[in-house]
């Protein structure tokens, strides 16, 4: 009877002990989870698994902002310095085009005072070497001046009649007229000094005229005695 007695109180004992013991790594168990969860400042009730999770999706999110935030950095540092040379590029160019063109007037300016300089030199020694043309003057007795005749429009000597016309309305550009000038007397004349006459008689046909030269034809255009005298 005592052993029965004896072996149920040992085995009641072993009970105790056993839920004792099973009471005690639950305590630790949940005073572990506790003090994860004040350690991490968790107030809701999650498994440590689950906020380990959270944690490192937490800490891998501001690692990724993190390195975005740096390439976004760099890329504008990167844009900026882009920029920054290509302003630089872009005002040295304009510097160099605005010191060429100078260059350029610079020098265009200094041919143009050469080439001025080069010609007047030039014109001044032709000045210098020009010879003056001398003409022979056919004369006969001067009775009427070129505005008279002008005036006149036609004036009839000795069984002529003399009109006059223009080399400034017809130039006259075919006329084969050796030496041909205007003499001082504003009369279009030959190297001769004969005075130009436009008539039917033979070409080279000399007369004398009451102008104080004397004449010959070069050109056509009147008839008989009416004599054409070709002036200025």
């Amino acid at each position: 009877m005592r052993k029965k007695i004896l072996l149920a109180s040992v085995l009641v004992l072993s009970t105790f002990t056993s839920s004792v013991q099973a009471s005690t790594k639950q305590l630790k168990k949940v005073s572990s989870i506790l003090s994860f969860r004040r350690a991490a400042k968790i107030d809701s009730f999650k498994t440590k698994e689950i906020v380990e999770i959270e944690t490192r999706l937490r800490l891998e999110a501001e690692e990724k902002a993190k390195k975005e935030a740096e390439e976004k950095a760099k890329k504008e540092a990167e844009e900026k310095a882009k920029k920054e040379a290509e302003e630089k590029a872009k005002k040295e160019a304009e510097e160099k085009t605005k010191k060429e063109s100078a260059d350029k007037a610079k020098k265009e300016a200094e041919e143009r005072a050469r080439k001025a300089a080069e010609q007047s030199q030039a014109s001044s020694q032709s000045d210098d070497s020009e010879e003056v043309v001398s003409y022979p003057e056919r004369s006969t007795e001067k009775l009427y001046d070129l505005q008279t005749f002008m005036f006149s429009g036609v004036i009839n000597w000795q069984g002529l009649k003399f009109t006059y016309y223009s080399q400034s309305v017809l130039p006259g550009g075919g006329l084969q007229i050796p030496g041909r000038h205007v003499n001082k007397d504003g009369y279009v004349s030959d190297g001769d000094g004969y005075i130009v006459l436009a008539g039917s008689a033979p070409k080279g046909t000399v007369y004398d005229t009451p102008f104080g030269y004397q004449g010959k034809i070069y050109d056509r255009g009147t008839v008989g005695n009416h004599l054409d005298v070709y002036i200025r």
